[in-house]
């Protein structure tokens, strides 16, 4: 039992280690996503902590809540196998994968739609609309992404087995 929690604390820990680097990176391009959106969600705008830090704090409790249930999915799908360790860091680095790929992904359709002049809506605070949006998409991309690369890993390893 000991084992299995110090496993899904190492998982959730490198979820929530990615969460602050990604937000690192969106925060760089789009400021107000934080600012408008995700600092008054987080409770973070009444204090005197500088921005990017909070971004990070956003990025860690962001990444730990979505790395509770990818985790336990990892375990689930590692329960029984041999070598779970290996399996564990394999479905960690697909899940990883997953999201760094889409967070591109998303960024880059982003990018295109806001090329072709789609107009979306954004909050009134928002003062750089196009830096608010691709933010979103790399957002969306990513938790997207992690779901994929579970799936896809289970889906491969269930074949294997």
């Amino acid at each position: 039992m000991a084992r299995g929690l110090g496993r899904l604390l190492a998982l959730i820990a490198l979820a929530a280690l990615y969460g602050a680097l990604h937000d690192q990176l969106s925060y760089r391009i789009g400021p107000d996503y934080f600012h408008c959106l995700k600092f008054p969600q987080f409770g973070l705008l009444d204090t005197d902590v500088a921005p990017r830090w909070r971004a990070a704090r956003v990025g860690l409790q962001a990444g730990a809540v979505a790395g509770l249930p990818l985790g336990l999915a990892l375990l689930w799908l590692a329960r029984g196998r041999p070598l779970t360790e290996r399996y564990l860091w394999r479905g960690s680095v697909a899940v990883l994968l997953g999201a760094l790929g889409c967070a591109v992904l998303g960024l880059g359709l982003g990018w295109l739609v806001l090329e072709l002049g789609s107009v979306q809506r954004v909050p009134a605070c928002v003062q750089d609309s196009r830096g608010f949006l691709l933010a979103a998409w790399m957002h969306d991309g990513s938790y997207l992404g992690a779901l994929l690369g579970l799936l896809v890993f289970a889906w491969r390893n269930r074949r294997r087995r």
